[in-house]
């Protein structure tokens, strides 16, 4: 993307961590940006954000998995912006546990925010990104997207499941001017870890929220100056953090061999 002068950009789940992180990045780079959150006060508090820094900001209270209420928000946006340039699907939930101890509901959770969150917001927004001169999608997927770890295995689902969808949602779009980029983060430090669902959602959080999180997790934004890079040069692909890269890395020198950290994670 040449400018984020005036651009317009929507953030899914932008009341906090990443998606927050990543509206201020694009405001301080000139865009304005419709705040998507489900949680209507911290959706305000980050608008009033965007708001500080000379940029207009709109709130719009959605759930991802209400395809009818995304469209919506898609007219709702182009209404008060005049259009849309920058998708952000950031929107998303983890869970912790083996998968055998996962109940059907905490999968089908997990899968329609995650998953059928990204579809959605892409289906919604495509229609005004075709109409813009320059626009650009960046989907949140995670290194376990990229390396499947154990008593993750429903995070995995979903994270690998955005990852193939985005490579194959860029090849579709490459004769046009959407550009289309995946983000795989590390561990971040947001409150993803105290909304965890699974059999060890509350050891989860209480690692999230313990003294030494701030030493093994890196701040959102981190991971929001990357996706503001990436829209820039148009990167397929991001990694965020070296246990993101670690993994990559691993899984392209040893595709498939996560017997290891089973072993390991299973005795924990």
């Amino acid at each position: 993307m040449r400018s984020f002068t005036d651009r317009v950009a929507v953030v899914t789940g932008a009341g906090s961590g990443i998606g927050r992180a990543t509206s201020e990045a694009l405001a301080r780079h000139g865009a304005h940006v419709a705040v998507v959150d489900t949680n209507e006060a911290r959706a305000a508090d980050t608008a009033e954000l965007i708001r500080s820094l000379g940029r207009r900001a709109s709130t719009h209270v959605a759930d991802v998995r209400d395809q009818s209420r995304l469209d919506a928000v898609a007219a709702e946006v182009v209404e008060i912006h005049g259009g849309c340039h920058i998708l952000v699907n950031n929107a998303g939930v983890t869970s912790a546990g083996g998968f055998e101890d996962e109940s059907l509901d905490d999968l089908h959770w997990i899968v329609d925010i995650n998953v059928w969150g990204v579809v959605h917001g892409c289906r919604s927004f495509l229609p005004a990104l075709r109409d813009a001169e320059e626009a650009h999608i960046v989907n949140l997927s995670s290194m376990v997207g990229l390396l499947g770890l154990p008593h993750n295995a429903a995070y995995s689902l979903t994270k690998g499941a955005v990852r193939s969808f985005t490579e194959a949602l860029r090849a579709e779009l490459v004769t046009t001017d959407i550009g289309v980029t995946v983000v795989y983060p590390g561990a971040i430090r947001t409150d993803i870890t105290n909304a965890a669902r699974g059999s060890h959602a509350a050891q989860l959080a209480s690692m999230g929220n313990s003294r030494f999180a701030p030493l093994a997790m890196r701040p959102p934004g981190t991971v929001a100056r990357r996706i503001v890079r990436a829209i820039e040069r148009d990167q397929p692909r991001i990694t965020v953090g070296p246990d993101a890269r670690a993994g990559d890395l691993r899984t392209r020198l040893y595709p498939g061999r996560s017997g290891l950290i089973g072993r390991v994670t299973t005795r924990l």
